[in-house]
């Protein structure tokens, strides 16, 4: 039996495909795709608690302190106190971190905005926004918080 098109399949193609284009960058660099989403972030917006990446990348609190230990072990993060909050920590680069990811967010960045500008910056902003209003509609539908 053969089901109507449904546009949603297509979608999920397009996310796979995204993230398997981050993964063989992540790979290249001999990181998991996670671990090039914490180095990403934390690079392009500085120090950051281990709840904020969490809900950024959707990613569990088991799997946050997972790769946060696997990227400490390799010198690339370091831990210092919230002067904001004593009992929390943020999450640091190492100079050693930010000398590693620099030129891999360098890279991204000529690409993305690249490719964006071939698009059209207001086109893409629509592409964008028409994304998140299908994404909260779909949340909504299927009864789903959708994770800011």
């Amino acid at each position: 039996m053969k089901l109507p098109y449904n546009p949603f399949d297509r979608l999920s193609e397009l996310a796979a495909l995204q993230i398997a284009i981050y993964t063989e960058v992540a790979r290249q660099h001999h990181l998991t795709l996670n671990e090039l989403h914490f180095l990403y972030f934390i690079g392009r917006y500085g120090a950051v608690s281990p709840s904020k990446i969490g809900d950024t990348w959707s990613l569990p609190k088991q799997t946050v302190t997972s790769v946060c230990k696997q990227l400490a072990k390799k010198n690339l993060l370091t831990f210092l106190v919230d002067e904001k909050d004593k009992r929390s920590k943020l999450i640091h680069l190492s100079p050693q971190g930010k000398d590693f990811i620099k030129p891999i967010i360098d890279k991204m960045t000529e690409a993305e905005l690249s490719v964006s500008q071939y698009f059209g910056f207001a086109r893409f902003e629509t592409l964008l926004n028409d994304t998140e209003t299908i994404l909260d509609k779909l949340a909504t539908h299927l009864n789903t918080s959708k994770t800011e």
